[in-house]
C-alpha cells in the first residue's frame, strides 16, 4: 500500500494526475455503494484508493465534492441513455415508464440524486457548485431538445415536464434494494396496501399526472 501512496503522490503530468483522480472516483462509486452515505468518509476513500489523505484533498476538499463529482458522472449517463435511440414519437405512459427504468439503472444515480440538494451541495465550495451545474446544466438542455419532439411537447413545457419529474423522482426514493413483496409471503389486503406506495407505482402514476397536467393547461 505505501509504495502506492509514493507512486501517486509523486504523479506530475496531467495523464498522472487524470489516472490519480479517476482511480480516485472509482473506488469511491464502489465505497459509497457498500457503506452509504453515512459510512463513506474521506479517511476510509484514502485508504482504498491507496493515496494518502493530504493528497485525496488536493483533488476533492470534501467527501460531498467526491460524491458530487460521482453524481455529475451519472447523471449524464441519464441523459444520455434516456435519449439513445428514442421514437419519434412516444405515449406518455411509454415515457415515464422508460425514464424510471433508465432512473433505476444504476441505484448509486437514485442515491446521490435523492440527497443532491439537501446534502451533498451543502458542503461543497462555490467553485466546485459552479463547475459542476454548468456541466450538468448543458446536458440537461439537450436532453430537453431531444424530448421535446417524442413527447410532441415544446421546449418550455418539456422543461417544466423534465424538472417536474425530477422533484418526484426525489421524493419517490425510499432506498430499499428490494421490495417485501418481493421477499415475503403477505396476506392480499396488506400486499395490495403496501402495493399503494411501491416506489415504481408511486413514480409512474405521478409522473404521469405532471404531464397530463401540462398538456391540459397548455402550460407555455
Amino acid at each position: 500500500m505505501s509504495s502506492n501512496i509514493t507512486q501517486l503522490k509523486r504523479a506530475r503530468t496531467p495523464e498522472q494526475k487524470s489516472d490519480r483522480r479517476e482511480t480516485i472516483l472509482v473506488t469511491a462509486k464502489t465505497l459509497f455503494m457498500e457503506a452509504g452515505y453515512e459510512g463513506f468518509s474521506m479517511g476510509l476513500l484514502s485508504k482504498r484508493a491507496g493515496v494518502a489523505k493530504g493528497t485525496l484533498y488536493l483533488y476533492f476538499g470534501t467527501k460531498e465534492e467526491v460524491l458530487l463529482s460521482l453524481y455529475s458522472r451519472e447523471f449524464e449517463r441519464f441523459c444520455s441513455e434516456l435519449t439513445a435511440g428514442i421514437p419519434a414519437k412516444m405515449t406518455d405512459a411509454d415515457f415515464v415508464s422508460r425514464i424510471y427504468e433508465t432512473s433505476v439503472s444504476d441505484s448509486l444515480f437514485l442515491a446521490l440524486h435523492a440527497r443532491l440538494g439537501t446534502v451533498i451541495e451543502q458542503n461543497i465550495s462555490v467553485d466546485a457548485l459552479i463547475i459542476s451545474k454548468r456541466s450538468m446544466a448543458k446536458h440537461f438542455q439537450m436532453m430537453v431538445n431531444n424530448l421535446s419532439g417524442p413527447l410532441s411537447l415544446d421546449y418550455e413545457q418539456t422543461l417544466a415536464a423534465l424538472t417536474g419529474i425530477s422533484a418526484l423522482l426525489t421524493g419517490s426514493y425510499d432506498g430499499a434494494p428490494v421490495s417485501v413483496l418481493e421477499t415475503e409471503t403477505i396476506p392480499e389486503d396488506v400486499a395490495n396496501f403496501i402495493g399503494h406506495f411501491d416506489m415504481k407505482t408511486r413514480f409512474e402514476k405521478n409522473a404521469g399526472y405532471i404531464l397530463q397536467g401540462i398538456r391540459a393547461s397548455g402550460f407555455k
